[in-house]
């Protein structure tokens, strides 16, 4: 019986990982472009990004996402500054 549980949890495991392979497959074209621009493999890369970027700013702000991370953003580096003082006394 304990048999018969095993081959089940494997059968199980292998939907699951087959699923979620077939879930992520659409990304993988996703991820090849993200590394093209990332390593700038195209002139015009940069400009497009930013544009792209300036474009986004208003819905992000609207949403406080920009408020948000810029929040993150001070207090990370509040703490850092002040476990640089405490390193320093």
């Amino acid at each position: 019986m304990a048999e018969g549980d095993n081959n089940r949890s494997t059968n199980l495991l292998a939907a699951e990982t087959a699923s979620l392979e077939e879930q992520l497959q659409g990304w993988g074209e996703v991820m090849l472009m993200t590394d093209k621009v990332l390593r700038w493999e195209r002139a015009w890369f940069p400009p497009a990004i930013m544009v792209t970027f300036l474009l986004l700013l208003p819905g992000l702000n609207q949403h406080g996402i920009i408020s948000k991370y810029i929040g993150m953003a001070k207090r990370e580096i509040n703490k850092l500054l002040k476990q640089k003082e405490k390193k320093n006394e």
